[in-house]
């Protein structure tokens, strides 16, 4: 019996980092994309650690319990996929919402998927555990990304990376946290050299919002450590983005900003749409139909095809309204205080989890992001409030 337990945690170990690295990877056809390979292979690793889980259930009489987040976070959880279901059915193409579009297969299917795996780490692996897979998981994955990055001919039989630079940056910033946590047991020279090599392939990958994100990361790990400033340390991120805005607003001014897929016009235009669906949105997914479904500043014949708001909040109140707005960002303020409130000073694995939400809540609004990043957001989310 001993050895058949042994030998399930080995099993399940190996399918959890088999699993995070082949993010990386894209096993679909690249003509439509890398994400969709990312999606169907996310599916199929949470259905494996499913199956995975019940298995270990059923052999060893172990009893799954629920852990005790508090009752605000559940209402608030429930009360955001009640709303994104409702707003599914009721939008403009809930086939779409469904199954997510042609080229991301980002549809509700796939978010379920991605919130059950934020509760299966905690449920199948102990803490302890979790502090040595985790970082060892991103750590390889992040390697491979770096190693493809640098020598664009490594393993070019299959496709490594995500097909857009600033994506695959972000990546590398929301997994950052992770991978120095487990250096630091070795080293700290090898936190300091990991991070530069980190930061230097965001420069060169001239993904400035991910620099931005690095350093912002920094500030607010430090912001952690201070007791007296750490409630305050999601201040941090917020008000880089409001001087981000303010920014944008200044390089591209509405007035001028004819270009089909500048920035200022995407989100003029899906800032319009909301308006004409403010409650409930257009359903989920459905971004693309909100954009064609605005002329600015004027009509144009061959419009960029634009399926994504590059801004996760503009695309949630696209995707659920103004109701799945709320709920979402109260979900979010819920998971911040309880995390808050429980973290202890000389925690760094609390430190780091937290750190890979506040840096996936910054990059969320400032890219499109990847199926990828969004798993390692709420596999940490997860686990920080363990």
């Amino acid at each position: 019996i001993a050895y058949s337990k042994n030998q399930m945690s080995v099993n399940n170990k190996a399918i959890f980092i088999l699993g995070f690295v082949g993010l990386v990877f894209s096993f679909s056809n690249l003509e439509f994309g890398y994400e969709v390979g990312k999606t169907i292979w996310l599916q199929w690793w949470v259905r494996v650690l499913t199956i995975s889980l019940l298995i270990s259930i059923l052999k060893n009489k172990a009893r799954v319990k629920l852990k005790p987040l508090s009752k605000r976070v559940y209402l608030s959880l429930a009360l955001f996929l009640i709303a994104a279901l409702i707003a599914a059915a009721l939008g403009v193409d809930w086939q779409q919402s469904l199954w997510g579009n042609y080229y991301r297969g980002d549809g509700l299917l796939t978010w379920l998927h991605i919130i059950t795996l934020s509760f299966l780490p905690s449920w199948i692996f102990s803490k302890k555990e979790m502090k040595q897979i985790l970082p060892t998981a991103a750590s390889a994955a992040g390697l491979l990304l770096l190693t493809k990055i640098v020598f664009p001919n490594f393993m070019n039989w299959v496709a490594i990376g995500f097909g857009n630079a600033n994506i695959e940056a972000g990546f590398l910033v929301i997994i950052t946290p992770l991978i120095l946590f487990g250096l630091r047991k070795l080293h700290w020279g090898f936190v300091g050299v990991s991070f530069l090599a980190i930061l230097v392939t965001t420069i060169y990958l001239q993904a400035w919002g991910s620099v931005v994100s690095l350093i912002l990361g920094l500030i607010m790990y430090y912001a952690l450590s201070i007791k007296g400033l750490r409630k305050w340390t999601v201040a941090i991120p917020v008000a880089a983005l409001i001087v981000g805005v303010m920014g944008l607003m200044f390089q591209q001014p509405v007035a001028n900003s004819r270009f089909t897929e500048s920035r200022m016009r995407i989100f003029h235009k899906l800032g319009r749409a909301v308006w004409q669906r403010p409650v409930l949105g257009w359903g989920w997914a459905n971004v693309d139909a909100a954009f064609e479904s605005i002329d600015w500043p004027v009509a144009v014949q061959k419009d960029a095809y634009v399926d994504n708001a590059h801004a996760q909040l503009l695309e949630f109140a696209i995707a659920g309204g103004l109701v799945g707005l709320s709920i979402y960002l109260l979900f979010l303020s819920g998971v911040y205080r309880e995390a808050i409130n429980s973290l202890k000073i000389d925690d760094e694995w609390g430190k780091s989890l937290l750190l890979v939400c506040l840096l996936y809540f910054f990059h969320s609004q400032t890219n499109v992001v990847s199926v990828a990043e969004s798993a390692v957001f709420w596999i940490s989310l997860g686990l920080l409030l363990d």
